[in-house]
């Protein structure tokens, strides 16, 4: 008996479990021995190729398994390659694939916030607005994109998108009246934002109410000083917001440039 360890472990395609390999070659006279070691060999789970006595039919076999062990080399190869080339075709368009599945999902979101009118085969969608920025709503209507803001109630029947679909119909934006209460619409630019979401923090104005956010712009730094009272920390928090502001081109996606860099420029000012 001939024996010796296959070094490639076997993987079973069901499980996924490896198998470490032995294998072996027995020679033996007379049938009788040879059944009993078979019935062994079986009974250990061990698989049985015979071995023709023949010579040349040996050869043949061997050139017959080592053609087809070619094959799949050649198969799986082949396999991988075509494999290996879809994926990075696919990772090429995979940020564009998700662009595109999130633009559709958004419109797809927005429009069920629609209604649909049956008789005039129209979507209706209401909503408020700045009574000053309607004509930009307009303009952004005829580019077949909705803008949203509040103050005056609107009633917009959209027929269609006009310039970017082609069609020579364009979407309604009609005013209506009602006698809700309209939602509060803060208008805030770099200097104001930060300061406002602090004060929307603990409670947003009511509509027409005063905004208590345009006088946290002086009071809150004015009060961070106070309590602050270090020139020489207040020093470095304005050098890190000036740093801050030189690179919010680079920070633009996560917004730290309007809010975080100018905030705290300002309370680094009176601090220092």
């Amino acid at each position: 008996m001939n024996h010796t360890d296959i070094a490639d472990p076997f993987v079973d395609a069901a499980t996924g479990n490896t198998t470490y390999k032995n294998v072996f070659i027995i020679f033996a006279h007379g049938e009788a021995l040879l059944d009993k070691i078979r019935k062994v060999c079986e009974s250990l789970g061990a698989t049985i190729y015979p071995i023709d006595p023949n010579a040349d039919n040996r050869l043949d076999s061997l050139r017959v398994v080592t053609g087809r062990i070619e094959d799949l080399e050649l198969a799986l190869y082949n396999t991988g390659s075509t494999r290996r080339a879809q994926l990075v075709t696919i990772g090429e368009s995979l940020c564009s694939w998700e662009d595109l599945v999130r633009k559709e999902k958004a419109v797809y979101e927005t429009l069920n916030l629609f209604n649909y009118d049956v008789g005039r085969k129209t979507l209706i969608a209401e909503g408020w607005c700045p009574t000053r920025d309607i004509e930009m709503i307009q303009v952004a209507l005829r580019h077949a994109t909705v803008s949203a803001p509040i103050s005056v109630f609107l009633r917009s029947l959209i027929l269609c998108w006009q310039e970017e679909s082609g069609t020579s119909v364009p979407p309604i934006l009609q005013e209506s009246h009602t006698n809700k209460t309209p939602p509060t619409f803060q208008r805030t630019n770099k200097l104001t934002e930060g300061f406002q979401t602090i004060m929307d923090s603990y409670g947003i104005a009511t509509y027409q109410e005063v905004n208590p956010g345009l006088f946290a712009v002086i009071s809150f730094p004015f009060l961070f000083a106070v309590m602050f009272g270090d020139i020489g920390h207040g020093t470095i928090v304005l050098f890190t917001a000036l740093w801050m502001i030189f690179n919010e081109r680079k920070w633009a996606r996560a917004d730290l440039d309007e809010i975080v860099g100018t905030f705290f420029l300002s309370v680094a000012f009176f601090s220092s």
